[in-house]
């Protein structure tokens, strides 16, 4: 049996920059020492991008508007904190067995949901279970399944029922998980949203709006306070939240603001204290002039051109060649982007034990990747008589307007001719998932830090897959890694599956994303090193100025 702070099994089955807090004390909610002095403001009106999609956190996927909301209301087993560690959370401690196939997450005692009512180990098996069901239609049933759990792959194709998922509730503090197979990064894997606990009477009470203000249970450091569609969420601290003691923020406030415009006129009267985005003009003006307003940290994703190879026009590969060679992503990253995103020739960033791939084409200067683009076009087809016409759709955002000018000009001399589409949130959303596309600008996070969280999403069936690629020979290679416990072949296997992504072109990679925000310099406990990119309030507060 190993326990859950053991070196050894950090060793064995964690990724390297885990090992450090698995062999120290019991990790709590980021502290405020007892000598910082705190502001007597500790209100953080914060820009969500976008308006939340969901608060339900089997229907929100990672990197969405949701998921900034969900950190603050919900909390797992475990957490990720600032530096990317694993640390406790609702789970207290954990024992796996030496085989690593059985797991036992030991509850705190007297945990609450935020009406006061008991949360015990049984609310997480409802969850995990929902998970799979299939009128939930979970964007993140694709998550669990990388679990390994006992019983998942069945459950989700619909040979078993939910109740045969390898979790169950030993006592009303024991969870006990049962997997098929051990998995190295299993607790990064249960940190993310979609593995947070549900109540179960508030969702057979009120159904589909379970989530609004007033029906909302939740087990986090926070809970809804109201939702203004399209305006603005608020939420207050939980004094039933099992570490309120060292929550310093009261009140946290989220403005679904597509516009950096008026995004950066809020934040310059004070309104906001940590923006979602900054615009590229005045990322450049401030880092000059106060860059104690600036912070910034690299992610686990891809800014990326999804193409919909549904789509007869795209369905030949030299024409999605061609499209990705013409694209200049320095320039895109130096002129256009411009906040020291790192230009992508491959799906994957660099992370811990992962060095990203190099194409031979991205070394190859523009005027010779322009030629083989031109001949690889009339090789398929198109010609100046015989023009490629294509959509590019994007979401509303002064960026993704001048990246998608920006690229439309770089096709231009291929004698491609394209349409911009400029569309809301939501409706372009509806449009990605239901296929309504030819190109799209597209996004892709790591919901953990290892290979398999982005290379999954192009697996045949995978309900992430919104370009339609399906080879059977990439899945092939993801089954074999997640069977292979050596990391050296395992690397291997993953790079095999992501060159077969770079031949065959289903999305073009643009630039690894980085986090920039203007932020109040007086907020205090932002991450330092955490890839995934997630900023819990709990862990923030304001110091005097």
């Amino acid at each position: 049996m190993r326990y859950g702070f053991s070196p050894g099994l950090a060793r064995r089955w964690l990724s390297p920059f885990l090992i450090g807090v698995l062999s120290g004390p019991l990790a709590h909610a980021t502290p405020v020492e007892q000598q910082t002095q705190l502001s007597d403001r500790q209100t953080l009106v914060k820009g969500n991008g976008a308006e939340p999609e969901s608060l339900d956190p089997a229907q929100v996927r990672s990197g969405f508007p949701g998921e900034v909301v969900l950190v603050d209301l919900f909390e797992g087993l475990v957490n990720e904190d600032g530096q990317g560690r694993i640390v406790p959370a609702q789970a207290q401690r954990w024992e796996t067995s030496d085989d690593g196939l059985v797991w036992r997450f030991f509850l705190r005692p007297q945990l609450k949901w935020s009406n006061g009512e008991p949360l015990v180990a049984r609310d997480f098996v409802y969850a995990w279970r929902r998970l799979l069901d299939p009128a939930q239609g979970s964007p993140s049933a694709g998550l669990l399944l990388a679990t390994g759990i006992n019983n998942a792959q069945s459950i989700y194709a619909g040979a078993l029922e939910p109740d045969m998922l390898g979790v169950e509730a030993e006592s009303d503090q024991i969870l006990k998980v049962t997997l098929e197979r051990p998995v190295p990064y299993f607790l990064q894997l249960i940190s993310q949203r979609p593995f947070v606990p549900v109540n179960e009477k508030a969702i057979a009470s009120f159904g589909k709006q379970w989530t609004q203000p007033g029906k909302l249970v939740s087990n986090g450091a926070y809970k809804l306070e109201s939702w203004a569609p399209n305006e603005r969420l608020e939420a207050q601290r939980n004094p039933h939240y099992w570490d309120d003691a060292h929550t310093r923020i009261q009140r946290v406030i989220y403005l679904p603001l597509a516009s950096q415009h008026a995004e950066r006129l809020r934040y310059e009267a004070g309104e906001i204290q940590l923006t979602n985005k900054v615009a590229l003009e005045y990322y450049q003006k401030i880092k000059q002039a106060t860059p104690e307003r600036i912070w910034g940290l690299p992610l686990l994703g891809t800014y990326l051109y999804t193409f919909n190879l549904r789509r007869p026009e795209l369905q030949d590969v030299r024409v999605r060649q061609a499209l990705s060679m013409a694209i200049d992503r320095t320039l895109l990253t130096d002129k256009v982007s411009g906040q020291g995103e790192q230009p992508a020739w491959s799906l994957l960033p660099e992370m811990p034990g992962y060095d990203a791939l190099h194409p031979a084409q991205a070394s190859q200067d523009l005027p010779s990747r322009l030629t083989k683009a031109v001949e690889l076009l009339a090789e398929a087809g198109y010609s100046s008589a015989h023009p490629l016409k294509l959509t590019l759709t994007y979401n509303t955002s002064e960026n993704h307007k001048k990246l998608a000018l920006a690229v439309a000009a770089m096709w231009k001399p291929l004698g491609v001719e394209v349409t911009l589409n400029n569309m809301e949130w939501a409706a372009y959303q509806v449009a990605k998932d239901s296929g309504d596309f030819m190109v799209a600008r597209s996004f892709l996070f790591g919901d953990y830090v290892e290979p398999s969280a982005m290379l999954n999403s192009f697996r045949c069936q995978d309900v992430r897959n919104e370009s339609g690629y399906c080879n059977p020979d990439f899945d092939l290679l993801l089954e074999q890694a997640a069977n292979t416990l050596d990391a050296s072949s395992r690397r291997a296997l993953y790079q095999h599956a992501e060159q077969l992504l770079i031949d065959e072109v289903p999305v073009i990679p643009v630039y690894h994303y980085n986090q920039m925000r203007l932020v109040d310099p007086a907020l205090r406990g932002l991450p330092s090193q955490n890839l995934k990119g997630a900023i819990a309030t709990k862990d923030l507060y304001f110091s005097p100025q």
